[in-house]
Parts: structure tokens; sequence; C-alpha cells
């Protein structure tokens, strides 16, 4: 791939130098211009949701004055008896009438009024006047609202041509919405419900009246407390389905928010409030977009006069390069060349034109020079380091179980167990010989392996039946390479802490083979790790790894610290080293690497 020129690189520096001021202002003036506009747009959004709210719920709430007062009305309980079993032009139903028309008021807040008794007569006033016999079971109300016991029910809206002035006319349904009350008559006796009705056109008239002035009307829509739309009401179920959830949307705790559209995918603002005297939620919601529609234009302008600016820029950031650029480009080329694999070359000689450039170019070769040295340097004492790290570690560990074997003699010897103690020495002193070989700190596992077995041989001689063990390491991992005394410390320490129990004890050494990674498994019947044990190693363990000179080991409690140590040194990032406590409650160690993917 060709690398840009410097010329190109001074030219875009001061090109970009002056885009990203250009682009910060631009940003810094739409999100502040945004942010006010939004604020502003909120607090008009909450503003208009609770003028909305005020209007609609009085039209409601003369829908059920209009209940209240015929439910309370002296005169209307003196007209009604058990039944209303009336006719419609007798004079009992005209006297009614006249009443429930008093009761409406001459500015009409309703537009019909409905009397429906236990027995099924209904009482009409209003668009349709008459009397009549209904199903009382074709009502799904009627049961909700003898169970309120005179509170009030609002229907949701609904579709009727019932309430037509002339049924023989082909006529569109009418939309309305009814408000429901039990009533008693003057015996306190309850005898039926009384409905009032009304146009869903004038109930929802203020907001219907906004939305055809404005030509960016925000969304209104309004839910009863079930979560029902009744806001807008006449649409089908398809344009539901196209309005998102909003009633799940608020917030109880404020009074607006962001919103992300699910459906469409705009950020709108929200304003919602609810009634506590219909239990309807209203909710206002206006697209970002629309919005920010004025901050949009102006950013438009905006931008048309940051493309001038930056055509001017450009033009001067290109005649400032070009002129810092001829004179170093064989400077350049010597940079372009430089690599860590040619650190330290002498160049051919370049004849550069200026003091300051030469003076330049001689700093650059020096300071190859001088790296590629230090970096010699770096590299064998990492090296040096890092063996000396594994021999210190290695050697620490070798007086500890010089002491323990030697115990153990020393105990044989004073119990008069002289062929023991033959045995004994012999298997010693090929244990020191394996130990005490500085020729080489790396053996195959399975010398690590025969060295473990006359390890535990000895021990065995020492415990007779007291203690048990088993090797069983599968064969395709013998010629693995680890460090030597990586093994038997393990199995040292699972000796020494799986005794705490009574005998006989039992020493396994098995393996895990699969095609990710290798381990060798030291288990004992002992009482495990307690959490203070495993706390302690966990601890020692990263503190070791966070200091980077050796670390201060006692002879007594290398333990498990020391083999990690070794094998992190060993493994890098393949290690696999865990301890803990099997099923059963017994200490386990695991000890492994995971293998190297080819090509890697």
């Amino acid at each position: 791939m060709k690398k840009m020129k410097l010329q190109t690189r001074f030219f875009l520096a001061y090109f970009f130098l002056a885009l990203v001021i250009i682009s910060a202002f631009s940003v810094i003036f739409y999100r502040y211009t945004s942010r006010i506009l939004i604020e502003q747009e909120t607090k008009a959004a909450i503003s208009l949701n609770s003028g909305f709210l005020t209007q609609t719920e009085q039209i409601i709430d003369d829908m059920d004055s209009v209940s209240i007062n015929i439910s309370y009305s002296n005169l209307v309980k003196d007209s009604l008896y058990e039944d209303l079993d009336i006719a419609t032009g007798s004079d009992e139903f005209r006297n009614l009438a006249n009443l429930f028309v008093s009761i409406n008021g001459a500015d009409i807040k309703v537009d019909q009024i409905n009397l429906y008794d236990f027995e099924g007569h209904v009482i009409q006033v209003g668009i349709k006047s008459k009397a009549s016999s209904v199903n009382l079971e074709e009502y799904d109300w009627f049961d909700t609202v003898q169970a309120l016991e005179g509170k009030k029910y609002i229907s949701t809206p609904y579709q009727t041509t019932a309430l037509s002035a002339n049924l023989n006319t082909r006529l569109s349904p009418v939309w309305y919405i009814s408000l429901y009350r039990s009533f008693n008559n003057k015996y306190k006796k309850e005898m039926g419900v009384i409905e009032t009705v009304k146009k869903c056109n004038s109930v929802f008239k203020y907001i219907i009246s906004y939305q055809k002035k404005n030509d960016n009307p925000a969304g209104v829509y309004i839910y009863n407390s079930e979560g029902t739309l009744m806001y807008p009401f006449s649409i089908g179920s398809e344009e539901k389905d196209k309005i998102p959830d909003y009633y799940h949307a608020i917030d109880d705790f404020v009074s607006s928010r962001s919103y992300t559209n699910p459906i469409s995918g705009l950020r709108e603002i929200m304003a919602y409030e609810s009634s506590s005297y219909t239990g309807w939620t209203y909710i206002t919601v206006q697209p970002e977009n629309i919005i920010l529609a004025p901050v949009h234009n102006l950013v438009k302008l905006l931008l048309l006069v940051v493309f001038l600016m930056l055509v001017f820029s450009a033009f001067l950031s290109y005649q400032l390069s070009r002129s810092l650029s001829r004179p170093i480009k064989q400077l350049r080329s010597i940079i372009k060349k430089t690599a860590l694999a040619t650190l330290g070359q002498q160049p051919a000689p370049i004849n550069m034109p200026y003091d300051e450039l030469e003076e330049l170019n001689q700093a650059f070769q020096k300071m190859s020079s001088d790296l590629k040295t230090s970096m010699d340097e770096l590299i064998d004492t990492r090296q040096q380091e890092l063996k000396s790290r594994s021999l210190a570690l290695q050697s620490q560990i070798n007086p500890h179980f010089y002491y323990n074997t030697l115990s153990s003699i020393i105990v044989l010897a004073e119990n008069n167990q002289s062929d023991e103690v033959a045995v004994l020495c012999r298997n010693l002193t090929k244990i020191m010989r394996y130990i005490t070989n500085s020729g080489t700190q790396t053996v195959m596992l399975k010398e690590e392996i025969e060295y473990v077995k006359e390890y535990l041989y000895c021990m065995k001689v020492r415990y007779q039946s007291s203690l048990d063990y088993e090797i069983d390491i599968d064969n395709s991992i013998l010629e693995e390479p680890i460090p030597k005394l990586i093994i038997q410390p393990i199995v040292e320490n699972a000796l020494k802490y799986g005794t705490d129990c009574i005998p006989p004890w039992n020493i396994t050494v098995t393996s895990q083979v699969t095609p990710d990674f290798w381990q060798i498994d030291v288990t004992d019947s002992g009482n495990g790790f307690t959490e203070d044990r495993i706390a302690l190693i966990d601890s020692r363990i990263k503190e070791a790894g966070e200091r980077t000179g050796m670390p201060e080991l006692q002879i007594n409690g290398l333990g498990l610290l020391n083999v990690y140590l070794r094998w992190k040194l060993y493994c890098q990032d393949d290690i696999i080293f865990t301890y803990g406590n099997t099923e059963d409650g017994h200490g386990k160690v695991s000890i492994g690497r995971r293998k190297k993917i080819t090509g890697e």
C-alpha cells in the first residue's frame, strides 16, 4: 500500500484542523439550540396536554352531572315506581321526558339519556325519544355498572346507527361514548341504570379542532385505566397496530420523557398526565425531527458557510504544506525505510540543503544506532532474568525436599529399621542424583514421574500400610518437556496436608489428555483446602504476579506458590494451574498446559 506523501500529510493536518474547529462549532451550536428547542417544546407539550385533559374532563363532568342530577332528582323519583313500563305517548312518559330535557339544560350537555330498569324496560330521551323493551343480557356493561353501586362507568368509544334520526335512510354509523350509573327510586331501592350518551366528536372536540388547525400537529392519545385506546377513536385495527404502546412507556414520576418509536424508529417527545377523575391518561407526542425543523434549516445555511470556509482553509493549507514538504523529501524517504530490522544501519550519505535538516538527519542516525544497541541489551537482559528466576526458584525447592527425606530416615533409624533405611538411602541416592544434576533445568515428563515414583516409594517405606498411592499417566504425554521438580512438590504438598486425618491415606497422580490441553491431577484423601488457605494462596499468587523481581520465599511454605511461579515462567499464557477440593472434600491440585494450534 502506497504511503501518503508528507505534503499531503501537512495539507490534511491543516485542513482537518480547520474542519474540526468549524465542525465542533457547528455541533455545539446544533446541540445547544436543539436542547433549548426540545426543552421549550416539552414545556409546550405538557401545557397543551394539560389543556386537553381539562377541556375533555369538563365535557365528561357535564355528562356525569346530568347522570347525577337525574339520579338524585326527587321529581324523577316521584315519577318512577317498581318498573319503567310506560307507554311512549302517555302523560307519564311526557312528564319524565320534560324532566330529562330540563336537567340536560339549554346547552344540551348530552345527546341522549337512557333509563333502564331490571325488567328490561328503557326510556329514551334525546336524539331518540321513546319507551321500549330491551334484552339486558346483550349489554356487557350492565353487570359492571351494578357492581359499582352508584359510581360512574365510562364506556370505550363505539359505533352505532341506533340513534340515527331516520333509520330508513342509509347513514354511516356514528361514534359515541356513554356514561353509566345505577339509580334508586324514592324508596331507595336500586331500580336500574342511567346512561348519558354523547358523540365522540363533541367529547374530543378541542383535540380534533387543534389537529385540524395545525400543519404538523402533535399526536394525541388517550387511554383509559385499563390501557384501552380511547382517542383517536375512529381508526381501524390496522391503524391501531401502527401506534406504539405509549401507555406502558410512561414514567409515573415525571410528566415527560424522550421516547424512541419502535415502529418508525424516530425519537419523540412525550408529555403525559393522568386524571384522577376519569382514570384516563392523556399523552401528547411530537417527533423530534418536527421540533428541530427550524434548526435543520439553519444548519443547512450554516453548512454552506462552513463549506466556503473549508474551501478557503483547504487552499491555504495546501500552499503551506507544499512550501514545507519540498526540502525534506529526502529525509522522509530515510524515515520511511526505517524498520526494526534496519536499526543501526548506515544509509548512503545525503546532502541536506539546510543546517537544521542536516542536524535532524544526524540525530536520527544516532538515535537509530543507540536504539539498536539498547534493544539488543534489553533482549539479552530479559533472557538472563528469566533463566535466573527459574534457577533461583528451583534452588529454593531442593532443601525443602532434603529436610523431609532426612526426617524420614531419622525416624526409621530410631525405630531400628535398618533394611528400610538401606532401601530408602538407595532411592535417596537416585533422587539426589536427579536433583543435583545441573546440566539442564528441563526434563521429560516421564523422568519427573519416575522421580515421583521413587519419592512416593520412600514415603511408603516410612508410613507403611498407612499410605497408598497410585500413578496413572497417559503414554502420549510422557515426552512433554517440563521444568525439573515441578510435579514432586505438588505430591509432597498433598502428602503433607493430606495426612491430617485418620489413615489409611491415599495419593493419586492421574492425567487428562484432550486435543486442546494435557493436565496432571494430584489428589489426596485428606480434609482438603480450607477457605482461609485458598484465600491465602490466591493472595500470594496475585502478589507474586504483580512484582517484577524475585518473590521473597522461605524454604518452609514454598509449596504451590513456588510451583506456580516456575510453571508460569515456563508456560506463559498457556499455563493450566488450579487448586481446590473434590466433590468429596479432598484436596486436588492440577497442573498442565494448553496445546498451541498449528499455524499460530
